[in-house]
């Protein structure tokens, strides 16, 4: 039997009775001793009872506060340790608690063998443990079931442990207890006895390789106590289990893979891993219910209203699961990135997008994981005007991220996935690509001018091939190439897509399009056949422009994702001078040994802001000590807040150079990951 290490939550829980019962009648030998009775299905097993006494100063977390054991023949006894191992004591046949607890509950451990020195094992066996809690006033049990392979939809619990580092035998440790689902929540409801008490499966063990066991259990709603001895963070929060249905826990992530979690010990690591590419998929677009049902609505998904159904349903407009959709796996990644487009904002405003955290205090509070909102932002919107942005988000808790509305009324939002980030693990380490940033970016199409020698300015429909690898310091090997792509003069509201050569085109956009003007925004795109990546152009003409700034390959550093971070802000004196960049201006800004960025970064992955410009302009960044490309990353018209996403490589001294071309702007850089 093993002592409990976590404080037990009270559970109310469903009823089941079965054929063969042994009993215990409880006696009332001393005053204000509490006395209960129960019956157990044994079906043939044998096992250990724990008693647990809740309130008045009695049980509720440490050791029991008595033990009976049962076996197959009928009998049961009390239990005393002796020694360390658990001994009968003679001439007991019913039990009693001193004092006057306010609930009781118990414990059933099925045993392997009868030998009493023998210990509960949840790998072995046809039996499961159970838990059963009654409040005072009646303390009758009645038939308690124990879940049983093959019984009442009974099996066995077992799921994956996925880690970067070794899984030794014992390295994680779970305790599962099956509880009813808290309104508003659906899933499978618990057993009851024929008196009413509340039964869940339950389990207390240890892993073995790269595998977890809940023993055997029943279908339905679990709390988890977990702890990973290596690092010794330890978790509780909220699993629904079912047969072929068991969910892994991941070592690398938030919460360890749980939605509603909160740290008893530690906090969330910070993986690092390789690039996987993926064909451009749309995992969320509210127009449609895809991700989310509905418009989202300003704020993150916090609400006072009493109203649990309100509440819930406000988080969940706020809230995208971005692990198992979109060729994501469900496991063993640590971000993903995505192109994030605002379409027709009812006002101006910005969006942040963010990693979903552990929750603090009360596991159970369902407002748990709202603290202060994020200070950086990935899209500054404009009344009307539909806008994209490449996002690189951490994936928060339950393979989540949030998304944080400043605005003033509902708006849609779509996201096409362009890749995952993995967290080291062996079992999603395959394919893993590295970022090199190149030390020199580099123009490689402007149809204005017939660099790249595809043709001039894009009609509606036009769809060309650009070369991109084996080109500008690109190797020949290249898989994914990051680029800046700028439209030039559009006479209508439209967009590109940009894809790898000798694929079928995407249902995903990575530009939109506005009459007479300039827009850019960073794509990530892998490279097709003969070295080539395809645009195609809908709905208008126009000119465009591709800047190379980096590549993905078998060579390169790995990524680190981190939680959103303001690292310069003109407006402020943060990280530079505290003025506007003026026309013609170049600033180098330290971006590495700062904001959780190693000094030792090859490269950063920023999100680069333009706010309150006084003319039409354009900035561009590129690593310190270089000299300045004949590119571009940001292109605005006077007055606007523009944003985008630079990936670039760390310069001389940890730093990158920033040039304004026209007019006064204030400049801010958010940092979302880093690469070694």
């Amino acid at each position: 039997m093993m002592s409990k290490r976590f404080g037990r939550a009270a559970i109310a829980l469903m009823a089941s009775v079965l054929a063969t019962t042994v009993g215990v009648v409880g006696q009332v030998p001393e005053v204000g001793a509490a006395g209960f009775s129960f019956s157990i299905a044994t079906n043939g097993s044998i096992g250990n009872v724990g008693i647990d006494a809740i309130g008045g100063g009695y049980g509720g977390g440490g050791e029991y506060d008595g033990y009976l054991r049962w076996d197959s023949g009928g009998g049961i006894t009390k239990m005393t340790i002796q020694n360390g191992y658990y001994q009968d004591a003679p001439g007991q046949n019913a039990y009693s608690i001193a004092g006057s607890p306010t609930s009781l509950r118990l414990e059933l451990y099925p045993k392997p063998t009868g030998d009493i020195k023998s210990t509960y094992d949840i790998w072995s066996g046809n039996f499961g443990g159970a838990a059963a809690e009654r409040k005072s006033g009646n303390f009758n049990f009645g038939d308690v079931p124990l879940p049983t392979i093959g019984v009442d939809d009974a099996f066995r619990i077992e799921g994956a442990v996925v880690s970067s580092t070794p899984v030794a035998d014992g390295r994680l440790k779970v305790d599962l207890f099956q509880i009813p689902c808290g309104y508003p929540d659906t899933c499978l409801d618990t057993k009851y006895t024929n008196t009413g008490t509340s039964v869940g499966a339950f389990a207390s063990g240890a892993s073995r390789g790269s595998r977890w066991s809940g023993s055997v259990g029943w279908p339905g709603h679990y709390i988890v106590f977990a702890e990973d001895t290596a690092t010794g963070r330890k978790v509780r929060g909220f699993m629904d289990i079912g047969n072929g249905q068991v969910p892994a826990i991941d070592l690398d992530v938030a919460c360890f893979g749980l939605l509603r979690c909160t740290y008893d010990f530690g906090n969330v690591p910070v993986p690092s891993g390789g690039f996987h590419p993926v064909s451009p998929t749309r995992i969320l677009d509210t127009r449609f219910g895809l991700g989310i049902i509905g418009s989202l609505r300003p704020g993150d998904g916090r609400l006072g209203d009493p109203n649990p159904v309100n509440r819930r349903a406000e988080t969940l407009n706020h809230e995208l699961k971005v692990t198992g959709v979109g060729g994501i796996p469900s496991s063993g990644v640590s971000a993903v990135l995505l192109n994030v487009t605002a379409v027709a904002p009812p006002a101006w405003g910005y969006v942040s997008v963010s990693p979903r955290p552990p929750g603090f205090g009360d596991v159970f509070d369902d407002q748990n994981t709202y603290g202060a909102l994020p200070s950086t932002s990935n899209l500054n919107l404009t009344t009307g005007e539909t806008v994209p942005n490449l996002v690189l988000a951490r994936v928060g808790a339950g393979g989540t991220i949030r998304f944080t509305y400043a605005g003033f009324g509902p708006m849609n939002v779509i996201a096409d996935v362009a890749g995952w980030y993995d967290t080291g693990a062996p079992s999603v380490l395959q394919g893993g690509l590295g970022f090199t940033g190149l030390a020199a970016p580099a123009r490689l199409l402007d149809t204005r001018n017939n660099i790249g020698g595809i043709g001039a300015r894009f009609q509606i429909g036009d769809d060309r091939a650009l070369k991109v690898a084996g080109i500008a310091g690109v190797p020949a090997d290249a898989q994914s190439v990051v680029l800046n792509i700028t439209s030039g003069a559009a006479t209508g509201v439209g967009f590109v897509t940009a894809y790898p050569n000798g694929q079928v085109r995407p249902n995903a956009s990575n530009l939109n399009l506005n009459p007479a003007e300039t827009r850019a925004n960073l794509s990530v795109v892998k490279v097709g056949a003969d070295g080539k990546i395809r645009l195609a152009v809908f709905e208008t003409d126009t000119d465009l422009m591709v800047d190379i700034f980096g590549y993905y390959g078998a060579r390169g550093g790995k990524t680190t994702a981190v939680d959103p971070i303001r690292v310069v802000d003109s407006r402020t004196g943060l990280g530079t001078t505290k003025q506007p960049f003026g026309p013609g201006e170049t600033r180098n800004v330290q971006v590495a040994g700062v904001g959780g960025v190693p000094a030792n970064a090859t490269a950063v992955m920023l999100n680069v802001t333009a706010a309150d410009p006084d003319s039409w302009g354009w900035l561009t960044v590129w690593p310190a000590g270089g000299k300045q490309p004949n590119s571009s990353n940001l292109n605005w018209i006077n007055g606007k807040i523009v944003p985008n996403m630079v990936m670039v490589a760390v310069g001389a001294n940890g730093q990158i150079s920033i040039y304004n071309d026209l007019g006064r702007t204030d400049v801010l850089v958010d940092v979302f990951a880093y690469v070694t």
